[in-house]
């Protein structure tokens, strides 16, 4: 079959590679649809875990067409989203329930082969059934996962004000997640007009420029404050829009190496949370369900379904201005 390899940093080829077998305790998934990620990109180039070459692509929806060895037979046929993450299940973040923490975390699309291929191995402990719900729109059950991972861990409550900086798909991803949850007060911050239209089409109760946001023209401040950027200089600034205690939640991917100044005194002072969040946690069918619930708003995240070639060529050059999420679409 022929599939994008990275064979190593910098280097991606749509390649032909050997149909993968199912084995013990495995499926084939045929795969329709793959969700693009800025994870792939850092993958591409050396800055996320990694093994080298590999097929990469994580948010993945698809049909179960072969089983292997101790799997039932019935699940072939099934469509299904896939849950990545392969953690290790002994260690201390496991044994916890945190899997996202694993020691030794491996991952379809990272360390073992993933979905921009037409065939991909799955654990079949690691597929979940979508029903009815369009191949394209399960895949963002990956990506729906994570920022459900997020909302869980901020302990939201309905009726908080939130803002979040940045109305791309995640921040976009993270609103709906939000509002699942009963907070529809969210205040959507980001440089892109055309973002912030989209922001209030899917519901946002309010709209900023993020070149000229100021604390005080937001009003009295917000229970929730989060970064779905990954730009440290915004993170820095999030406790001066949280109300005292207020939660306030780093989404977005900075680069390891950045810094952000906080104030410790304000901090303790103001009794303010400061909590990360990363990939999912065992959250993939709560995703699927909030997914069910969003009918067109769901289809409105995904703005390009492309073959593989493109699929290369947009790791290569994102495109930017104008685009939601991405996806390698089989069909395309």
């Amino acid at each position: 079959m022929e599939a994008l390899l990275f064979r190593q940093i910098g280097d991606a080829q749509v390649t032909e590679v050997p149909d993968p077998e199912p084995g013990p305790g495995c499926v084939i998934v045929q795969v329709a649809n793959t969700g693009v990620c800025h994870t792939d990109i850092d993958i591409l180039h050396g800055r996320y875990m990694c093994a080298f070459p590999v097929i990469p692509g994580h948010e993945i929806a698809g049909t179960v067409v072969a089983v292997g060895e101790g799997v039932p037979g019935s699940l072939a046929g099934t469509r299904v989203a896939v849950d990545p993450l392969l953690p290790c299940g002994t260690c201390r973040a496991c044994r916890a329930g945190r899997p996202s923490l694993c020691a030794d975390l491996q991952g379809y699309g990272a360390t073992r082969d993933g979905g921009f291929a037409p065939l991909m191995a799955v654990a079949a402990k690691n597929v979940h059934p979508i029903g009815d719900l369009p191949f394209h729109v399960a895949a963002l059950a990956e990506p729906f996962a994570c920022v459900m991972h997020g909302v869980d861990r901020a302990k939201v409550e309905p009726g908080m004000r939130a803002l979040m900086f940045g109305a791309g798909p995640i921040g976009l991803m993270m609103m709906l997640g939000l509002q699942a949850r009963g907070v529809t007060d969210v205040t959507m911050v980001d440089l892109e007009p055309t973002r912030l239209r989209q922001a209030e089409a899917l519901g946002a109760a309010a709209t900023a420029d993020g070149a000229s946001v100021q604390p005080a023209a937001l009003g009295d401040g917000f229970d929730l404050v989060v970064d779905c950027t990954g730009v440290a200089e915004v993170c820095a600034r999030m406790p001066a829009f949280a109300r005292d205690g207020a939660t306030i939640l780093i989404f977005g991917v900075c680069p390891p190496a950045a810094r952000a100044a906080f104030s410790p005194y304000e901090i303790f002072r103001r009794e303010l949370t400061l909590i990360g969040s990363h990939s999912l946690c065992f959250n993939l069918p709560d995703a699927l369900e909030v997914l069910q619930g969003l009918g067109s708003k769901a289809e409105a995240l995904v703005s390009h379904r492309l073959p593989l070639a493109e699929i290369a060529r947009q790791l290569a050059h994102p495109l930017k201005t104008g685009t939601m999420k991405v996806q390698y679409d089989a069909a395309a």
